[in-house]
């Protein structure tokens, strides 16, 4: 093995550049690491730093430890890799010119920052975790670019520790809640088992209070926008803590922020608190009530995992004077604490329902699209509480928050309609996987509910129903079979006269006939047929073109004989109309298709025999050719060389596509009038151009002419020599 590493590390010196070569070199050596341990390898490849010289060796092999360690020591990275990563960092004081300075203060945050590397699964965790915790605390209060290492390397203990004494297996069979960046998969310690995750858990039990401290501090002097793994890590810390503690350090720095009048005694903070406390209570001071307000709420989030009753209760009472500030300041972060709570605390939802439900109603709904996403998540998660532990006879509740839900269905605005239909789509989701359980299943509580508004009075609310009902059937296809009024309730309303709940109901049918299979639609077809067709004559707000959508989806899936055999004779003329037209399309585009493969191929080969004919007149025509391109663009002639086939231009409109585009640059066309350009159109469309009419749209209008003739005679005599010559070669050609 030891001449294998140094081979490697010989190619790697060679190696330059991030190439594949480099890579591959980068994964080998990696397993090695993996396998012998990084002590082994950092004995046979040393990281060295000559003080005087200022040169150091195999500093390239950090990036490889960051990724592929595992089951190291925390005592090897505190007595060898912090040691040598200060003296680096000592190094860079003595250095005069910044870039080398900066260079080696780098590589030395490179080597503290492996930290996170050596926590997993690491083999002395029980007994050096003191040590670390200590060495930890001490880091966060002198180098803030360490936070965020130390918060994933906190992360990485617990979370591997929990999720092993979870499972109840060995810590193999739990590398899916490990955070990190390591590129191979862990291959964990035999001896990392259920009994020393115990051991270990409770060494990092001893310490979270104090590192929990640490980290609150940290969190409440960081700018506004919380990093979001210094979040996680108070997180994890406080759900390994004893509930009293974390109570009673948030009581303190709630009072410390003046957030409230504190109710009851509450354990104040030691009187010989470190200089860093007294410098943190004069910064809190300066700060703003609102933003004070801000931080604590964000900061409770983090807190609810591990808490009992009292600290839940206290969130709680912080969370309802936020949502009594009428400026919505700290509004976002309040919500999404007490979406926290109900979705980690399921006996607060339980024991306080109506109380809940009330609070969240008697609350304006916000304008802010990240606290409109917080407050539709709490609606998700009351609601399928409620629909699972209550009947609809028994509490109205649900009721209140499904309304809201259906008129922010109909916003303006794009982006609230797409947050609250993402939380519809959640909503269903979470109740279809409990209803295989019950004999009254949540999931279709929910439908009927919905279609409780069809019969409603508001064409508003009726519309909103049926987008709701809308999305349902987008992702749940079958609750069209399993609730066999949905379809004919919907259907039913097109005898309205509302146009929002008319569009609404078109837009429904055409998701039920795209997502539903022929067979099942078979079911529906006569319904769907009869429904939609009585709309068809009306093109104000493209009813008829969404019905002829309708008719085509439903053509190609169940056919034109099912089609035609339920539709009324009185529709029979339309539907044949839009059968023909579906079929000339289709023989249109396969025929323009089968024509532009043949002129692409008979362009080359002129293109080829043209090039061989003229030889060394090649260039004098491509002048020409050129000369004449400007000249018709000028006078605004189509061009007879175009790569378009003769026939399919007009058939899609190609004089009228021509005129469009002259008014589109702003001039208008010359020796071309709308109404030709339309007439030009019409006859395409029907039997065709002539060749005497195309002759006519290719000249020239008479004042064009004298322009031609004053400006470009000797042109125009070469282009009509030119134009005589090959109409001769086309009559010796036909003959």
């Amino acid at each position: 093995m030891k001449g294998i590493v140094h081979k490697l590390a010989d190619l790697m010196t060679l190696a330059g550049g991030d190439t594949p070569t480099m890579n591959h070199l980068q994964s080998c050596l990696g397993s090695a690491v993996t396998v012998i341990g990084p002590e082994r390898i950092l004995t046979l490849l040393p990281i060295t730093l000559d003080i005087d010289g200022l040169i150091y060796s195999n500093i390239w092999l950090v990036p490889i430890l960051k990724d592929y360690v595992v089951g190291a020591s925390l005592s090897y990275y505190m007595e060898h890799i912090v040691p040598l990563a200060k003296s680096f960092q000592q190094a860079s004081c003595k250095v005069k010119k910044s870039v080398i300075r900066q260079d080696l203060q780098a590589h030395a945050h490179s080597l503290l920052g492996l930290l996170p590397a050596f926590c997993h699964y690491p083999i002395d965790t029980h007994k050096k975790f003191k040590a670390l915790a200590k060495l930890m605390i001490d880091t966060l209060k002198e180098d803030s670019l360490m936070n965020e290492n130390i918060a994933l390397a906190i992360q990485i203990l617990i979370n591997q520790n929990k999720s092993i004494l979870r499972c109840g297996k060995d810590a193999d069979e739990s590398n899916n809640t490990i955070v990190g960046n390591s590129k191979l998969e862990l291959t964990n310690p035999a001896s990392y088992s259920k009994k020393t995750a115990t051991k270990n858990i409770k060494a990092l039990s001893l310490c979270a209070p104090e590192m929990l401290q640490a980290l609150t501090d940290v969190f409440v002097q960081s700018p506004p926008a919380k990093p979001l793994y210094l979040k996680d890590a108070i997180g994890c810390l406080a759900s390994i803590t004893d509930s009293s503690v974390t109570k009673r350090n948030f009581v303190s720095l709630v009072e410390k922020l003046q957030f409230i009048d504190g109710e009851g005694e509450f354990e104040k903070q030691p009187g010989n608190a470190n200089e860093l406390m007294r410098k943190e209570e004069s910064n809190l001071n300066t700060m703003g009530k609102e933003a004070s307000r801000c931080i604590i709420i964000d900061l409770a989030s983090s807190l609810v995992s591990g808490a009992e009753e009292d600290l839940i209760d206290f969130i709680y009472v912080l969370i309802k004077q936020t949502f009594q500030e009428t400026n919505e300041i700290g509004h976002h972060e309040a919500y999404y604490a007490l979406s926290k709570i109900l979705e980690e605390q399921a006996w607060f939802c339980s024991s306080r329902l109506e109380e809940l439900i009330d609070l969240l109603l008697g609350l304006k709904s916000p304008a802010d699209i990240a606290s409109l996403r917080s407050r539709l998540y709490y609606f998700n998660i009351l609601m399928v509480h409620t629909l699972k532990m209550s009947s609809l006879e028994e509490n109205t509740k649900p009721f209140l928050i499904l309304n809201e839900i259906i008129v922010t269905l109909k916003d303006g605005k794009e982006e609230t309609r797409k947050a609250t239909y993402d939380i519809l789509l959640k909503m269903s989701s979470t109740l279809r996987k409990s209803s295989d359980l019950n004999s009254d299943p949540p999931y279709h509580k929910l439908i009927n509910m919905i279609m409780g508004y069809l019969s409603g009075s508001s064409p508003h609310i009726k519309s909103g129903a049926v987008a709701a009902l809308s999305v349902l059937v987008y992702d749940d296809p079958e609750i069209c079979i399993s609730v066999p009024d949905l379809v004919s309730s919907i259907l039913s309303l097109l005898q309205t006269k509302a146009v929002e709940v008319i569009k609404a109901v078109l837009g429904f049918v055409k998701v039920l006939v795209s997502s539903l299979q022929a067979n099942d639609l078979q079911n529906f077809l006569s319904e769907i047929i009869n429904g939609v067709l009585q709309w068809s004559s009306i093109s104000k707000n493209h009813f008829r073109s969404k019905v002829i959508i309708i008719l085509e989806i439903l053509t190609r899936k169940c056919g034109i004989a099912a089609v035609q055999s339920v539709a009324p004779e009185k529709h029979r003329n339309f539907l044949t109309t839009v059968i023909e037209n579906r079929r000339g399309k289709s023989t249109t585009e396969e025929a323009d298709d089968n024509d532009a493969d043949k002129v692409d191929s008979l362009t080359e080969g002129s293109r080829k025999r043209k090039d061989e004919g003229f030889g060394t007149f090649k260039q004098k025509n491509d002048n020409f050719e050129h000369r004449k391109r400007k000249r018709d663009k000028r006078y605004g002639r189509k061009r007879s060389d175009s790569t378009e086939p003769a026939g399919i231009s007009d058939s899609h409109g190609g004089g009228k596509k021509t005129a469009k585009r002259a008014k589109h640059f702003g001039k208008p066309m010359k020796g071309q009038s709308d109404g030709y350009g339309k007439k030009n159109f019409d006859k395409g469309l029907g039997t065709g151009t002539g060749r005497g009419q195309k002759r006519k749209l290719n000249q020239p209008t008479t004042s064009q002419k004298h322009k031609a003739s004053a400006g470009d005679k000797q042109h125009s005599f070469k282009a009509r020599t030119r134009r005589k010559k090959f109409k001769g070669a086309n009559k010796k050609s036909n003959k």
